[in-house]
């Protein structure tokens, strides 16, 4: 990392990951479980996993 790059804040995704996994669990939900409120809790705790181990990875 050079010193630029040391300056600028860290962006964070969370919020993207649980509107998109909100979003698809809403969907799937429906057809899957035959509830909205439990695909969006599903949806929501696989877009914050999925955000924390892309994290990881950096």
């Amino acid at each position: 990392m050079n010193e630029e790059n040391k300056n600028l804040p860290k962006t964070s995704n969370m919020g993207l990951a649980i509107a998109l996994g909100a979003g698809i669990g809403i969907i799937f939900g429906e057809f899957v479980f035959g509830s909205v409120g439990v695909g969006i809790a599903v949806g929501t705790g696989m877009g914050i996993a999925f955000n924390r181990f892309t994290q990881l990875n950096k």
